[in-house]
């Protein structure tokens, strides 16, 4: 009796010992994090953008561009994309384009907007339309993540409570660059560039 008592003890000891490493841990990441909510969103994004040197990846639920507002601040941040593939940046986009009926305004959005940025040497992957890619997601030269609930759109940018984070740190940037190619491997449309303007 004692002997089993001693094992039961033995036992119980190296069971709740080993209970922290029987199941998988979460990974960590630290970085320093700048919030970005409501109005302050464009001009924290829009200057990561325009100081961009090597890499932007963007996963968009809803993109706009607005050809009768030429300085509206969606328009400015597709053009800073536009002139960053200029600069020999790396540049790629994907964008939803879910066939659900209540999400037909931002297919459509989602569809000018990718022919704007493929006529200017842009390519940008559409999701399947069986699946709602409702990221809105940006790595920047590898080192910083923009996060949150904001659309490229007016009312994201310019009228709605949203809130946005940008993440610097580099293991993290990795972490979505990964997430970024898994989600492209899945698309199956692609807007190439037809032409360019450069």
């Amino acid at each position: 009796m004692k002997s089993v008592k001693k094992f039961l003890f033995v036992f119980l000891i190296l069971f709740f010992l080993l209970i922290p490493y029987s199941f998988p841990r979460e990974k960590v990441y630290e970085g320093k994090i700048i919030p970005a909510d409501n109005r302050n969103y464009f001009s924290s994004v829009y200057e990561k953008l325009k100081n961009a040197e090597k890499s932007i990846y963007v996963i968009m639920f809803l993109a706009s561009y607005y050809p009768e507002y030429p300085n509206s601040p969606t328009n400015q941040l597709l053009n800073t994309l536009i002139e960053k593939k200029k600069k020999n940046v790396k540049v790629e986009v994907i964008l939803d384009q879910s066939n659900a009926e209540y999400f037909q305004h931002s297919r459509t959005e989602n569809l000018k907007t990718a022919s704007y940025l493929s006529e200017n040497g842009i390519t940008v992957y559409f999701d399947l339309q069986s699946k709602t890619t409702h990221c809105k997601l940006l790595i920047i030269d590898g080192k910083y993540v923009v996060i949150g609930s904001t659309n490229w759109s007016y009312s994201a940018i310019e009228k709605n409570n949203e809130t946005s984070v940008i993440i610097e740190s580099e293991e993290l940037a990795k972490y979505y660059i990964r997430y970024f190619e898994k989600v492209k491997k899945e698309c199956k449309t692609k807007f190439v560039p037809r032409r360019t303007r450069f």
